[in-house]
């Protein structure tokens, strides 16, 4: 009888040492996104998978016939088409990559009726034929143009893959959200600096400074107003802000990169995502990268 409790008691502990170092996705854990700052092409899609990111911010513009991925909306500023990066995202996340969301920075969303392919109409169909198959999520940017008719036709024809996000201070997008029907798990805020040092702060500020509004968004996420909030943009020299933005401040993600330059394969963005990571990874406790297959809203 004692080998056998023995025996049994043993099977006990193998179990529990298989079983516990596989739990590592715990309810107590919040999903932190590293999501790679304006990647206009393919190659940049690659080089940021390889430096950890977990979602991607592609900027896009309505152009002629068709949206591309382009920030300055110059004349040789454009990277790929949007079916061209969109497709090849897709491709990654079957491959087995952890690419949770696509941010869209809709430049300008009301130059194209509907109709076009450079629609908004035309922008959302391709999301909903290359990502979202693929179980990609589509995050859409009105970076001050929630007044357009762009911001409308999203918000009135989201789909359980999408949601929206609005820039500002806490108070503002609050109230911006408050006018629409759009469900609180799909309102997303974001709010921050290119050069992230400008008007960061300590996180204790009544109102405006980066750290302090992004605090207060996540207050409002927590309870149950807001479904995500992303801070923007770090690179090599804001490690402890980094810090600061998900130990103090408590956001969901962060947009990393170069402050003003395409994404590229380079030291500066590999060491910005790595920020991300390590801190992450040292808080263990509370926070985890995401996974491809979690569920941001």
């Amino acid at each position: 009888m004692n080998a056998l409790l023995r025996a049994l008691g043993a099977a006990s502990l193998a179990g529990l040492a298989l079983s516990s170092p596989v739990e590592l996705v715990r309810a107590d854990q919040r999903p932190i996104y590293a999501i790679a700052h304006r990647v206009l092409r393919n190659t940049a899609v690659s080089a940021a998978l390889s430096h950890g990111a977990n979602a991607i911010e592609i900027d896009l513009r309505a152009w002629t016939k068709e949206w591309w991925a382009d920030h300055d909306g110059g004349a040789d500023t454009a990277g790929a088409t949007a079916r061209e990066i969109f497709t090849f995202i897709a491709d990654q996340r079957k491959q087995g990559s952890d690419i949770s969301f696509v941010w869209l920075d809709i430049k300008n969303p009301d130059d194209c009726e509907a109709g076009q392919g450079c629609s908004i109409e035309g922008l959302r169909d391709l999301v909903r034929e290359t990502l979202e198959p693929a179980g990609v999520r589509a995050l859409y940017g009105f970076f001050g143009t929630e007044d357009s008719r762009g911001f409308q036709v999203m918000q009135d024809s989201l789909n359980a893959n999408e949601a929206v996000v609005l820039s500002g201070e806490a108070d503002e997008v609050q109230a911006l959200y408050g006018a629409t029907q759009i469900s609180a798990a799909q309102r997303v805020m974001d709010y921050g600096d290119v050069h992230l040092d400008n008007g960061f702060g300590d996180c204790t500020e009544a109102s405006w400074n980066t750290c302090t509004e992004l605090r207060q968004g996540a207050e409002s996420r927590d309870q149950g107003k807001l479904g995500k909030v992303l801070g923007w943009t770090s690179t090599d020299i804001d490690t402890e802000r980094v810090g600061q933005l998900l130990g103090t401040a408590n956001v969901d993600g962060i947009i990393f990169g170069f402050q003003n330059a395409d994404y590229a394969d380079d030291e500066v963005p590999r060491a910005a995502g790595k920020d991300i990571i390590d801190f992450v990874t040292k808080n263990s406790g509370s926070m985890r990268m995401a996974k491809g297959t979690d569920v941001p809203w």
